[in-house]
């Protein structure tokens, strides 16, 4: 049996050394031996047992400080702008309630005139908008032209126009402004939605409180459709004369 064994092993390696055939493992022992000693260089380790190359780890280095220097090339705008974005999940600021340009004009005006008294926490409570957006308005150093201002406020009618309109479908009776430009106005003999039996189907309140009152008298009300309507107050006739 062992002379049997013996005749097969002498065959089988006289094979190989006709063939150049060598098992696959001698193969792959003898390549990782090779490039461990071909290896010299340490190749830096990753925290999660990896490893990187030199020349990957050469690359992030300076894409990170490409990426600091635009961080620090950037005016504080963007930069302001970038973080607002990031903390609205990268939405844009955009708020959902606008104030007129006369409004943020006079928000303005209140609290360059009285600083300690308009902060920006009362004239968020006041106009009903967050902080965040008297914060912009207060910021803001950008003012508008003569041409730039008459486009702002066609703007700000015509978007004025389209929200009266819409409410007049609802019953709601519109100010003199926009009646005579022709909101509300009914067509072939028949009465306006706000003087019908449908008028006052919804509330549109303004925006004011009762307690916010300056010395020269109230701040005019913006058209807000939320909260309690203020009633007005009665002056004696001494006062007012």
């Amino acid at each position: 049996m062992s002379c049997h064994n013996c005749a097969q092993r002498t065959l089988g390696l006289f094979v190989r050394s006709i063939a150049g055939v060598e098992s696959s493992f001698t193969s792959s022992c003898r390549t990782q031996t090779r490039a461990r000693l071909l290896s010299t260089g340490r190749q830096p380790f990753k925290s999660d047992g990896t490893v990187s190359s030199p020349r990957k780890a050469a690359v992030d280095h300076t894409t990170k400080e490409d990426t600091a220097n635009e961080r620090s090339e950037r005016l504080p705008w963007q930069i302001q702008k970038a973080a607002m974005k990031e903390k609205l999940g990268g939405e844009a600021w955009n708020p959902r309630k606008k104030l007129s340009p006369d409004t943020m004009e006079g928000i303005r005006h209140l609290h360059s005139t009285q600083p300690d008294k308009f902060t920006s926490s009362i004239l968020a409570s006041h106009f009903k908008v967050s902080p965040e957006a008297i914060r912009r308005i207060l910021k803001s150093k950008w003012r508008p032209s003569d041409e730039e201002y008459e486009d702002r406020m066609q703007r700000w009618n015509k978007r004025g126009e389209r929200i009266w309109t819409n409410l007049v479908e609802m019953g709601v009776k519109p100010p003199k402004k926009w009646r005579e430009m022709g909101v509300g106005r009914a067509t072939g003999g028949e009465k306006p939605k706000w003087k019908s039996n449908m008028r006052n189907m919804v509330h549109v309140h303004d925006s004011a409180s009762n307690n916010f009152v300056v010395d020269d008298g109230d701040i005019i009300p913006i058209v807000d459709g939320s909260g309690k309507s203020r009633q007005p107050t009665s002056i004696p006739l001494a006062q007012r004369i």
